[in-house]
């Protein structure tokens, strides 16, 4: 859709946002570079920037947009670094260089305003992040998250400008932040990372808005968690502390960035599985029941106005189901990719809706992130700079997948593209495992993959010893690439 004299974007959701959100553009910008619709991703992303320039012009990104160019939310914080990283990744994918000049001071100046969103000076910009629940405007879990992931894509962007300035300034900012996230929102007693950092005053009060909710569900075993929370609230010492109320799907975040330790991931990630339904995430934790983990009715027919509350989404399984391969789980990704399948056509044919399984809009953009990543991504393990003419192949699969195969993954634009088709045979009975990789650019790209040491690879039927690379990578050239081990 066009929008005023802005551009050309796409909606949210149909049918009640047909118009311009950041966050949800941003979140599916990570898909489509999957699938290579560059296209939209790159209108979109301008869309924005001139959006924000017209309404903000501080480098903050908008958050709601109607097609006429108003701007209903001048943005949350979660958006400005969602959409550096977005702008990085659109450049890997496309290899538009164009568009990377275009945006890079965009990226740097976003950076700039975020980091004055930071009250105290640890590095966390204070306000709202992706959850819009009345007091969850501390230091909030997914804002630091998404704030490490946009540090790190400035200091690629930067490197690849030759901007020595910049990419020290993002280099020690992204570790900075990483470090003390994990030092400071880790709850081990909850087995989590703290949903929000706050004052006592703002964590008391957040936590009396959970237990009335609670209460007002009847969850009373989330009621008598919070009120053992709130005793510890009371008494604490410091300034600023983390807790995890909630339990919502935020807490999942700093796995799907990928920056934390091994021992706190999978113990966060095996929490945040108590928190489903056979259909997926719930958005907030506290709202679940005991009937959660069978229950497979409709949502639509409980609800006689629209809310979020008990709501299943898809946007924080597939959240679950990225930060569960960024850890070597693949099988417990693809479960989560069932469960959200389960409510594909459910209701409305073609198609999944926002709230699994039924409820919401009846089309969802940012679906495409939570299939078109971790698939493409991540099980596949495809990570492409499309100006170097490069493409990383690491693929992790479940281990159900003995013949996985896709095809037609395009990469680049113009003259200077290539499309991939990849399939894998997992060798079974004396036979061995194959990785064959086809490309059509008329003059092959590189491709790097690991290769174990015993494995004989083939270019053209012609069997070669690639080029070694460092941590057992290969580099290996050639329009069908056949490796067996």
């Amino acid at each position: 859709m066009d929008a005023d004299t802005l551009g050309y974007g796409f909606a949210a959701g149909i049918e009640d946002y047909p118009w311009f959100f950041g966050c949800d553009s941003e979140f599916s910008i990570l898909g489509l570079n999957a699938v290579g619709r560059y296209d939209l991703s790159k209108s979109m992303l301008r869309l924005l920037a001139k959006a924000s320039e017209r309404t903000n012009g501080t480098g903050q990104i908008i958050h709601e947009m109607s097609t006429n160019g108003a701007v209903f939310n001048p943005g949350n914080l979660n958006e400005t670094p969602q959409f550096v990283t977005a702008c990085y990744d659109t450049y890997r994918w496309s290899g538009d260089k164009v568009f990377f000049d275009e945006m890079y001071p965009q990226m740097i100046q976003s950076m700039q305003w975020l980091e004055d969103q930071d009250a105290d000076g640890n590095g966390i910009p204070d306000g709202y992040g992706m959850m819009e629940i009345h007091g969850m405007n501390g230091e909030m879990i997914d804002v630091a998250a998404y704030t490490v992931q946009a540090w790190g894509a400035l200091y690629e962007s930067a490197l690849l400008q030759g901007d020595d300035k910049v990419a020290a300034w993002a280099g020690r900012s992204a570790a900075e932040l990483s470090a003390y996230i994990n030092e400071n929102y880790w709850v081990e007693g909850a087995g989590a990372y703290a949903d929000v950092r706050g004052s006592k005053a703002q964590v008391l009060e957040l936590i009396d808005g959970a237990i009335e909710r609670a209460e007002g569900l009847n969850k009373p075993w989330a009621v008598e968690e919070l009120e053992t929370t709130r005793k510890a609230a009371a008494v604490s010492a410091g300034e600023m502390n983390p807790y995890s109320v909630h339990h919502n799907w935020i807490v999942n975040t700093p796995m799907e960035v990928g920056f934390a330790p091994e021992e706190y991931a999978l113990k966060a990630l095996d929490k945040a599985a108590q928190y489903t339904n056979p259909f997926g995430m719930f958005v907030t934790g506290i709202d679940r029941d005991e009937s959660a983990g069978t229950d497979t009715d409709g949502f639509a027919k409980r609800k006689k106005t629209f809310t979020y509350v008990g709501a299943v989404m898809t946007l924080p399984t597939g959240v679950a189901a990225v930060a569960e391969n960024n850890y070597g789980r693949p099988d417990k990704a693809l479960d989560y990719l069932h469960r959200m399948s389960r409510s594909w056509g459910y209701a409305h044919p073609g198609s999944m809706y926002e709230v699994s399984p039924d409820f919401g809009m009846m089309c969802q953009a940012w679906n495409i992130y939570s299939f078109g990543y971790p698939i493409v991504r991540q099980f596949f393990g495809i990570y492409p700079m499309a100006e170097k003419k490069i493409v990383e192949i690491d693929p992790h699969f479940p281990t159900s997948w003995t013949r996985p195969q896709l095809k037609g993954v395009v990469i680049g634009e113009g003259e200077d593209i290539t499309e991939l088709d990849i399939s894998f045979v997992k060798g079974e009975n004396g036979n061995k495992n194959q990785l064959q990789i086809l490309q059509t650019a008329n003059e092959p790209w590189s491709i790097m993959t690991p290769v174990q040491d015993h494995a004989r690879i083939y270019v053209d039927n012609a069997l070669i010893q690639g080029e070694d690379l460092l941590d057992g990578m290969k580099k290996i050239t050639g329009h069908s690439i056949l490796i067996e081990w």
